[in-house]
């Protein structure tokens, strides 16, 4: 499991058992964001890696020695490890960003939450 999931989880874990104030909130949140800039830097050495494999497939020449077809070797290459990883660390980009987004709101929630509580 990934960091980012594994803090995420652990909070929403704690979450459950206990009230949580905003500010625990944003601890997780400064948290996983600073993982980000990790799995940034990787999705550009994934896409170079793929890009890299990607060329080197569309410059063989296939059993009849005729040049790979552009849609052959898109095919071929999309198949490859160096695909998989450049999907898989954009996917936690992804993740790592909806991760944020939800937190986010949980602390506005529970912003609003405290503050209504406080005037009562």
């Amino acid at each position: 499991m990934e960091k980012y999931q594994e803090l995420y989880n652990t909070f929403i874990d704690n979450y459950k058992k206990t009230e949580t104030p905003p500010s625990e909130v944003g601890e997780v949140l400064a948290r996983i964001a600073s993982l980000y800039p990790n799995y940034n830097i990787s999705v550009v050495k994934a896409e170079n890696a793929f890009n890299l494999i990607h060329k080197e497939i569309a410059e063989k020449v296939d059993d009849s020695g005729k040049n790979i077809s552009s849609a052959k070797a898109e095919v071929i290459a999309k198949a490859t490890p160096e695909a998989l990883d450049f999907k898989m660390s954009s996917c936690h980009i992804s993740n790592i960003e909806m991760l944020i987004s939800s937190l986010k709101f949980l602390q506005k929630s529970l912003e609003v939450e405290y503050s209504n509580s406080n005037l009562s």
